[in-house]
């Protein structure tokens, strides 16, 4: 989650915390101007107050919460698309305006999503996948599609992906998965009472899991090892498709796959190669 998100819903945040985050979002246009000691004097709190809030925010220090407030800070007042994630056309538009539109909507829901990402997170959601000896991801409907794709990446580089609820045998699945594999739940609201009884096993068996979900409040996504969030753009009904949700979650499953594919660049790249090789060469025996 960005910081500018945990600072508005300041969870588990003392009274002192919630009054620096109060006043950090109040005055956004010169509060990065201010020091430690400045910040501390402004918010009637300590140094030390400050040091613990920034910990608590998954950062280093003061330096780095500055550095990424100021990123954030520019994301959030660059213009915002007037596409509607639900509605994204009118019936009287012509095609080319539908395709322009659709394109906008990609466009800002990739950007939305850009500012939730997190250096660290995705580095150990990837060495999580890298290691575990198998992959069970839970999808359905849409969601299942976008899993499929990134399935077939997997395969190229020998990491085998299985579709958990792909032909309704979820519960085999889940009792066999071991704590030497880890599974990934596609799910956009995060509601679904199956997701959370297997997570509830998960967590039992001590086994590692990754939600990705645009409700990261959920029961879901407080039970996951690792939690990455997409834009909740998306009404339940009330919508003409699964536009934004689909495009953030194709989004974050290629970053996953690129992320776990740099850890052994040069491996993958070789087995992919020789993969294209051996198959030519079988084609060309079929042929003489």
């Amino acid at each position: 989650m960005n910081i500018l998100m945990q600072l508005s819903e300041m969870q588990n945040f003392t009274p002192n915390e919630q009054s620096i985050a109060s006043y950090i979002l109040k005055h956004k246009e010169h509060v990065l101007q201010l020091s430690i000691q400045e910040l501390a004097k402004a918010t009637y709190t300590s140094h030390s107050a400050i040091h613990r809030l920034t910990q608590k925010l998954g950062l280093t220090g003061f330096k780095e919460f500055t550095i990424t407030l100021a990123r954030e800070f520019q994301q959030s007042t660059q213009p915002i698309s007037n596409v509607n994630p639900n509605y994204p056309f009118g019936s009287g538009e012509s095609s080319l305006q539908v395709a322009q539109e659709i394109a906008e909507l990609m466009k800002e829901t990739i950007k939305k999503n850009v500012a939730y990402m997190d250096d660290e997170l995705l580095s150990q959601t990837a060495h999580l996948l890298n290691n575990a000896n198998r992959i069970f991801i839970y999808a359905q409907g849409d969601s299942q599609i976008r899993a499929k794709s990134f399935q077939n990446k997997c395969f190229k580089i020998n990491k085998y992906v299985v579709i958990a609820t792909e032909l309704s045998e979820w519960i085999h699945h889940t009792i066999n998965l071991t704590s030497e594999d880890c599974a990934i739940f596609l799910t956009y609201h995060g509601i679904s009472p199956n997701y959370v009884q297997v997570a509830q096993h998960f967590n039992r068996e001590n086994i590692p899991f990754i939600t990705i979900t645009a409700s990261n409040q959920s029961e879901l996504a407080k039970l996951s090892t690792y939690c990455i969030r997409v834009p909740n753009d998306e009404e339940k009904l009330a919508k003409i498709g699964t536009f934004s949700s689909q495009i953030a979650f194709e989004y974050v499953l290629n970053v996953l796959y690129s992320c776990l594919y740099k850890i052994e660049y040069l491996k993958n790249m070789h087995t992919t190669t020789e993969s294209l090789k051996k198959f030519q060469i079988n084609n060309l025996m079929k042929d003489i």
